[in-house]
Parts: C-alpha cells; structure tokens; sequence
C-alpha cells in the first residue's frame, strides 16, 4: 500500500503518541498531530490529508462535528478512536466520511487494516461523487442543447435530426463543443427578444 499522508487529532496526548508511532510503523506520514476540533478544520484547509484519525472529545468542537463541518467542501475519510462508553454515539453519527471507528486502548493490529479499508472506500466514494456530478452535468448540458435545437427547428424548419446534425457542423466549424455552440444559440435568441420588445 501507497504511504498515505495522515492528520492525527486527539485531545489526550498519549494516545496521540499512540496513534503516531502506529502510523510511522506502516510506513504513512504524519500531516499533523493535533489536540482540537478546530485544529482539524484548519489543517484540512491548508492541505487535505488522505485520513483523519481523530478522538471524539476536544476542548472545543469535538472530532465527529470537526470532521462533518471539513467534509461539506472536501470529503476526508475519517476514523474515529472512542472511548467504549461513547461508542453508541459513533455509532450513530456514522456518516459517509467517518467510515470506521477504534475503541480505545488502540491495537496496534487494527490500525492497519482499519487505515487501508478507509482509505479504499473513501477512495470510492470520491468516484462515486465524480460520476455523480458527471451524470448532473450532462444532463444540464443535454436540456440546453435540447432547447438550442427547439430555437433552431422554429426558426429554419428542420426536423430534429437535421437540426442536430447542423448543430454539430457549427460546432466543427468554429472549434467549440457543442454545448458551446448551444449556449451561445440561447443567449442570441435572448438578445433579439430584448431587442423586438424594444
């Protein structure tokens, strides 16, 4: 495995230290090694880590609430270490980037396996997000090239096909794709609008 660039963020310091050596051991590097909430929000404002392993209780935002608030503009999968009495609160606020927890005393043995299964699947996840904003986009740009094609078929009277077909000669012709092309039909339509109601 890939070494993975890893923040680390716990309000007790010997289990930070924990934490660190377990990392160094697999051969990651440590992106940072912090105590608060907010120390992780701004640590993955400057660089994105690959993983946060973080405790649930800081002196300020606690680690489940500091990851949520990092995940709403970049996704970071996150681990969290939790004390067995607070494990029914992880439990609950297991969310899309908290992909797995450690109860606390950390075993070393669980570190690994646990730091590569969250690092695979927020590596899905991302892809997921991906071909999901893909598939968005394509269908916002197929509703503009569709209401091109309608501007074009009222005003030269071909059918669709030919329409489409004129529609991606001018896109040939002028170097620009076609959504382009499209776009640039509707705001022209726009433009004669606002000058007929003149």
């Amino acid at each position: 495995m890939e070494s993975l660039e890893v923040l680390i963020a716990h309000s007790d310091p010997d289990t930070r230290v924990t934490i660190e050596n377990g990392v160094q051991k697999l051969g990651h590097q440590i992106l940072g090694s912090i105590s608060s909430g907010e120390g992780i929000v701004d640590a993955c404002q400057k660089k994105q880590p690959d993983i946060v392993i973080s405790g649930v209780h800081m002196p300020d935002v606690d680690g489940i609430r500091a990851l949520t608030l990092v995940s709403k503009d970049r996704p970071v999968p996150g681990i969290i270490v939790t004390p067995k009495t607070d494990l029914e609160l992880v439990e609950t606020a297991a969310l899309d980037h908290i992909m797995a927890w450690l109860v606390e005393p950390i075993r070393m043995v669980d570190l690994g396996p646990t730091i590569l299964l969250v690092y695979r699947r927020g590596q899905e996840f991302s892809e997921l997000r991906k071909e999901n904003q893909d598939l968005r986009a394509a269908l916002t740009d197929r509703k503009i090239i569709e209401r091109a094609k309608g501007i074009l078929m009222k005003a030269t009277g071909l059918n669709e096909g030919d329409t489409f077909k004129q529609l991606q000669k001018l896109a040939s012709s002028k170097r620009m794709r076609l959504i382009e092309i499209a776009q640039s039909i509707i705001n022209a339509e726009g433009a004669f609008e606002i000058v007929e109601g003149e």
